[in-house]
């Protein structure tokens, strides 16, 4: 016996891809999203991507350039390309609006569900083209003005006894305890 699957069938609205797109604490796939349409998470682009601003010096009689020892980073982008839908044409508006909004600030945490860093981000620009349907294909891009990915800080402490005999038969968390009171 076969089983046919409908390829027109729309899937659930639970499903999302394995990449979202969260700015400033907010998931935009699941705040954008419920029966009535919906913002999809298709492609990051420049995460990967490093630029370094070389500084170097002509000396005359010298062919090509001296290097100076300091290089710095320059801003980095980052493109997301998403899907905007919706049921209706006032439904797709207030979906813009909706995105548009919750896309302001400047230096704001950008992430992405598929990595444990972030980004200091500020939307430069939210491209839709011509709206002549109600799900187009759109590009948020962002400025970090910072180049640098962040993970989660991580707390230090500093232990005070001086060998390991003085903390034999205790476990990390009884140690941290004790410094954290």
């Amino acid at each position: 016996m076969y089983k046919f699957v409908d390829l027109n069938e729309r899937g659930t609205y639970g499903s999302f891809l394995s990449i979202q797109t969260i700015f400033n604490d907010i998931n935009l796939d699941q705040q954008l999203t419920d029966e009535t349409g919906s913002f999809m998470t298709l492609t990051v682009a420049g995460r990967g991507n490093v630029k370094q601003n070389i500084k170097t010096t002509q000396v005359p009689g010298v062919d090509g350039a001296l290097e100076t020892d300091k290089t710095t980073y320059d801003m980095r982008e980052i493109t997301v390309k998403y899907k905007l839908s919706a049921n209706s044409n006032e439904g797709f508006r207030s979906r813009v609006n909706r995105l548009n909004s919750l896309l302001r600030g400047s230096k704001r945490q950008l992430r992405f569900t598929d990595e444990d860093k972030f980004y200091y981000a500020t939307l430069s620009e939210n491209n839709i083209p011509k709206e002549d349907k109600n799900e187009l294909v759109c590009e948020l891009t962002f400025l970090c003005s910072n180049p640098y990915k962040y993970g989660q800080s991580h707390k230090t402490i500093a232990l005070k006894k001086y060998t390991w005999e003085e903390y034999a038969g205790q476990t990390w968390r009884n140690i941290i305890g004790s410094y954290n009171a």
